[in-house]
């Protein structure tokens, strides 16, 4: 039934994180990382269709308004929905959400003017036409849908196509121009072709929503539906918004309309077991035009699309089942895999492997049953069938992951890239840049909440071909690149509420520096009292003195690209207060001048109000209130070439009478993250872990907080070489229970990164005698080192420990376990070939030693890694308890073509309406 591969040892070797998309030659080319932005997540507001149709009347779905904080700028919240920064900072490109439908995923769209109606439409790649029913549709569920059906007599910009003016599939009937789709399972649609301003928006037509409009919105041919069958009478969304490679579609149109400038889009999915109609339960993301790293967890790796048009079809090459489950394609070591006997002809027949978005689940060829439930049973003692069965959240887990093999080249991915099968055990050693993908039994396992069961959902029933469905999508960031007729992968938490982006308006990568709120602090005290020191004590009358003082900030971030500086910064926020004169910076701290003033009473008296010159010129420090004067870390800076990087701490102290802090001294330390982590022959390597902190509540943690666990995960590191400055919580948020617990949360999940420096690069100023490769291996060893430290049981224990001891807004006292989710490592230097020099890297002087230009490459990739922890929680209103059936079809035949029309996909299990 299937070839045993005996038993592989997997080891943790290097993963290559730093792969960055060019958007003009459809490759993977080397990136590095940016300083200040991981962490950058702003607050909003997910509340989806507010406005809509209700379920019942006066009743309101409960929806949480999820703060997500800047590491250095958390109390800039924005609410504002999300537009894409990408790579080069000029491109057009355009983010949207996608939301949870019945076992669909669907977004919203905005038609006709001047007043738009939103409609919702299931995102399909196995499609080619945009659909939605109209006014004249009977009985076509508008009490299921999320909106009322689309009133074109209200807009003044809709056109319907006469006879003379048919698109793509249609035909002249009744006076005007029509088309029909028909699917597998026997739901069908009938439209007429229209044309109206159309775009991809928002849940609500606001400021935001207008701005999308001025930027991505064009004319657009549409079906009016005028009459509908099957599932899509009781869909959630209204219709239905084919996304294949065909020149209809809406990535197409805005290609050709200039308003993208590449024609290429992602998809990134999860999945939940509920969904809601009013406000919508977002689950995942959509980019059109370009692709974002920081959504990933790993590097995006490339198979070649074999069709340069309609379906997205790619080349399946093996089938693999790993025992004891797992996430990823990197297995624990000693994990049995077992490769299923395939005939790869078969696979790939007739109409080959598709990726569809719009199938909910995967079909794979028939002839391979057999040989699947072998292994299956020979893993699992279990049959495979697909009938419901009764598990713990443990036992899904523990359940086979199933690998899919696909066929690539080298000239499409860096040799040794994570999830190449060269990197992942090597278990086909005759094709080692050939793709796998995994899909975990959080996956292919489906859960009903209603019957509290699972039921798999990975079929085996095609007579030609196969589909890739949503459940073999879920989880990663999937590239659709018509233009470089390429498909690509990269793993993702797909959570579109963690990219910082703004509004509709695509922003550029420069940033402005910024301070750390909480840490301003009183360097010289107030004028006032040595005016009053001037006074007689007989002369003294309680009476108000005004005098200046200094107040200095301390530097978060430096700026990046062509932002502002931190003088124009700090002399900017010095002119929004009245009084506050702004003074000087260095490279650590910005100081203004403020207006203040006390009371001069006599001596020992209290004067009309508080605090006394008395007070102020002897503070009464609070050792006990430690925490009021977050003594926080400054921006890791480089002032010379190739010093030493740096970061400061002002030390201050509470004074109780006034509440403010006053500076009692400065403290440095030598570190290499953010900027000087930009210089790739610095840092070579880097460790980045996920956490899960097992705690009664989670929490985003607060500045302090970030550090206080940043100094703990240095001490747990039984690493002499790795330094507090060297480590760096990028994010957190909620860590969230499996989808049969949705609502649940465990506690707080946590990543941070570990800087591997270049000691003998750093010592030498730049220069040294030892080779390129040299310096890489002991970079390397450290690297190892350090990963197998943070999987040790001696690391969590001793990093619980060392937590405890802080106890600053979130209790730390509460986190009762800690779990290493994943590590790993990560080479961002390389040396050139023949090994002696390396290739590239360094950051040249400048302003703030921050890299500009060309290295913007650089910086985006270190944003990728902000995006691993989903920091948005799903409120559940309730969940709908009358299912209207779990959509579990396939993408059915569209007769839009005389090829398509022979596609034989089978014809006997209910299919899904896309």
């Amino acid at each position: 039934a299937g070839k045993v591969i005996s038993t592989v040892s997997y080891e943790r070797g290097v993963r290559v994180l730093s792969s960055q998309y060019n958007l003009e030659s459809g490759s993977a080319g080397s990136a590095g990382s940016e300083e200040g932005g991981a962490g950058l997540f702003y607050a909003q507001d997910l509340k989806h269709h507010e406005g809509r149709r209700e379920n019942s009347p006066g009743e309101e779905a409960e929806i949480e308004d999820l703060r997500l904080y800047s590491r250095y700028e958390h109390s800039a919240r924005m609410e504002r929905r999300r537009v894409l920064v990408d790579e080069h900072g000029t491109e057009p490109m355009q983010i949207t959400p996608v939301f949870q439908g019945i076992g669909t995923h669907y977004a919203d769209v905005w038609v006709g003017s001047p007043t738009p109606q939103r409609q919702t439409v299931i995102v399909d790649t196995g499609s080619h036409y945009t659909a939605f029913p109209c006014i004249e549709c009977t009985k076509c569920g508008e009490e299921y849908h999320t909106d009322l059906l689309f009133d074109w007599t209200k807009s003044e910009s809709f056109h319907k196509n006469a006879c003379g003016e048919c698109e793509s599939g249609g035909s002249c009937r009744h006076s005007r121009c029509e088309f029909s789709q028909s699917y597998t399972e026997g739901s069908s649609w009938h439209a007429f072709q229209s044309r109206d301003l159309f775009w991809i928006g928002r849940d609500e037509n606001d400021d935001v929503n207008t701005q999308l409009k001025d930027k991505f919105a064009l004319e657009f041919m549409f079906g009016c539906q005028y009459s509908e069958t099957g599932l899509f009478i009781k869909q959630l969304a209204n219709g239905i918004m084919g996304m294949s490679a065909n020149e209809a579609t809406i990535v197409r149109k805005l290609f050709n309309a200039k308003k993208l400038n590449h024609n290429l889009f992602t998809m990134c999915f999860q999945r939940h077991d509920y969904y809601e109609k009013e406000h919508g339960v977002g689950s995942g993301a959509m980019i059109f035009g370009g692709v974002d790293t920081r959504l990933h967890t790993s590097p995006m790796i490339f198979v070649h699309g074999l069709k340069a048009t309609g379906w997205y079809t790619v080349y399946m090459t093996g089938i693999w089942i790993r025992k004891g489950g797992g996430e990823g394609v990197m297995g624990d070591e000693g994990q049995q895999v077992t490769k299923v006997t395939a005939n790869v002809n078969k696979l790939n027949s007739g109409k080959g492997v598709i990726v569809d978005s719009g199938t909910t689940d995967t079909y794979l060829h028939s002839s391979v049953k057999s040989a699947f439930a072998s292994a299956w049973r020979s893993m699992t003692g279990m049959d495979y069938k697909h009938s419901s069965m009764s598990l713990t959240e443990e036992e899904v887990l523990a359940l086979p992951t199933v690998l899919i093999q696909l066929r690539s080249d080298a000239s499409l991915n860096e040799p040794g890239t994570d999830g190449l099968v060269s990197s992942s055990g090597n278990l086909d050693p005759a094709n080692p840049h050939d793709l796998l993908i995994a899909m975990p039994a959080s996956h292919y396992m489906e859960y009903n909440a209603k019957t509290k069961k699972y039921v798999p959902r990975l079929y085996f029933t095609e007579g030609s071909g196969g589909v890739l469905g949503a459940n073999f999508m879920q989880g990663h960031d999937v590239l659709f690149d018509w233009e470089h007729q390429k498909v690509g992968f990269a793993r993702s938490d797909c959570d579109y509420a963690s990219i910082p982006t703004n509004g509709g308006i695509v922003e550029s990568p420069d940033a402005d520096c910024s301070f750390l709120e909480e840490a301003d602090f009183i360097r010289d005290i107030c004028s006032a009292v040595s005016d009053c020191d001037a006074i007689s004590e007989s002369d003294r009358d309680g009476s108000w003195n005004d005098g200046q003082e200094e107040w200095g900030r301390v530097i978060g971030t430096q700026p990046r690209g062509d932002g502002k500086s931190c003088e124009e910064v700090s002399s900017a926020l010095a002119a929004q207060v009245p009084g506050h004169e702004h003074l000087s910076c260095d490279d650590s701290k910005c100081y203004e001048r403020r207006t203040c003033r006390c009371s001069c009473t006599q001596p020992g008296e209290k004067g009309a109000g508080s605090p006394t010159c008395a007070e102020l010129k002897a503070p009464e420090a609070d050792d006990s209130a430690d925490d009021l004067c977050q003594d926080l870390w400054g921006s890791c800076h480089l002032k010379e070439s190739y010093g030493e990087c740096t970061q400061l701490r002002v030390q201050s102290a509470y004074n109780v009478n006034d509440g403010n802090c006053y500076k009692v001294g400065n403290e440095t330390r030598a570190c290499n993250i953010q900027g000087c982590a930009t210089d790739t022959t610095r840092v070579p390597y880097r460790v980045q872990a996920i956490l899960g902190l097992a705690a009664p509540k989670n929490a985003t943690l607060s500045h302090l907080q970030m550090q206080q666990l940043e100094d703990a995960v240095a001490k747990s590191i039984d690493v002499d070489s790795v330094n507090p400055g060297d480590v760096r919580v990028v994010t957190s948020g909620p860590w969230q229970a499996l989808s049969n617990e949705a609502g649940k949360v465990k506690g707080t999940k946590v990543i941070f990164e570990v800087s591997i420096p270049n000691a003998e690069y750093i010592a030498n100023q730049g220069s040294s005698n030892k080779r390129c490769d040299a310096m890489l291996d002991t970079a390397s060893g450290i690297a190892t080192k350090v990963n197998d430290g943070i999987q040790s049981p001696e690391f969590t224990a001793d990093l619980l420990s060392a937590m405890k001891m802080h106890t600053a807004d979130m209790d730390f006292a509460s986190v009762h376990a800690i779990n290493v989710i994943e590590s790993w490592t990560q080479q961002v230097a390389y040396c050139a070939s023949g090994g002696a020099d390396f290739q590239g890297g360094g950051v040249a002087p400048g302003s703030d030693n921050e890299p500009s230009g060309t290295a913007s490459a650089v910086i985006l990739s270190f944003f990728f890694i902000a995006v691993v922890i989903g920091l948005v929680t799903y409120l559940q209103k309730r969940r709908n308890e009358a299912r209207l059936g779990r959509y579990q079809g396939l993408r059915g035949s569209e007769g839009e073509t005389g090829e398509e029309l022979e596609m034989t996909m089978g014809t006997q299990k209910q299919a899904a309406v896309v």
